[in-house]
């Protein structure tokens, strides 16, 4: 008898970000011009990648704001 294999898919930040962005119809640059950082910021937070906690900050905020519509 062989032991169960459970494949577990790792949810990171980046996936998130990507898939709330895709939700609302929004281009990286998009999202970018909204949030006020370069386009460059979002896409490495899409992949996961450092980047300057204040960018990250402005565009999880600007992501939140569209998701509760304040």
């Amino acid at each position: 008898m062989t032991p169960a294999t459970t494949i577990t898919k790792k949810v990171t930040l980046g996936a998130i970000v990507r898939r709330l962005r895709a939700a609302r119809l929004l281009l990286p640059q998009d999202l970018a011009d909204l949030a006020g950082v370069p386009v460059d910021h979002v896409d490495l937070l899409e992949r996961d990648f450092p980047l300057p906690l204040d960018s990250k900050r402005k565009i999880l905020r600007e992501l939140w704001a569209i998701k509760t519509g304040k």
